[in-house]
């Protein structure tokens, strides 16, 4: 099926280097500007770089809470997950300094101590004054991550330059 620029010369997406695409969408995934760099757009890949990874270290200094999913509240809690978990990597290694472990759900079972002690750490992170402006700072970083996977999507195609 062909649409966009290869389109327009006639030309069908199956002849795009799928595998250098694929590949750059999964470095920019795992850390920010790293597709841009991969479809040789360095400078820009560095700048989107700086900016995610400055937003997101806004967001942990600010104390903004690193989203687990609830089975309480599945479909909201989960989306917050996708919106932490867009910076990639990064957001890895701040659950571990946080919670100690790469941590994504709170634990089903209330009786088990992870619970409370998942619970704890995400009261206590909301308890800053300024929780609020963090969290926003982290969900704002990983979101615009993904939107920048479609930009570097268009690039690899050659539906932009």
């Amino acid at each position: 099926m062909a649409s966009g620029a290869a389109q327009e010369n006639g030309e069908s997406l199956a002849g795009t280097d799928f595998v250098r695409v694929t590949f750059a969408l999964a470095a920019g995934f795992m850390f920010p500007g790293l597709g841009h760099v991969v479809v040789r757009r360095p400078r820009r890949g560095l700048i989107f770089a700086v900016l995610i990874l400055t937003c997101f270290g806004l967001g942990l200094a600010h104390d903004g809470r690193l989203a687990l999913r609830d089975g309480e509240q599945p479909f909201l809690s989960t989306l917050q997950v996708v919106a932490n978990v867009g910076v990639g990597a990064p957001d890895v290694v701040a659950r571990w300094s946080v919670y100690g472990r790469p941590v994504y759900a709170l634990s089903g079972d209330r009786s088990l101590g992870a619970f409370d002690e998942r619970n704890d750490i995400l009261r206590a992170r909301a308890r800053s004054a300024v929780s609020l402006y963090g969290t926003a700072y982290l969900w704002t970083a990983g979101l615009m991550n993904l939107l920048l996977l479609f930009e570097v999507w268009d690039i690899g195609v050659g539906r932009r330059e």
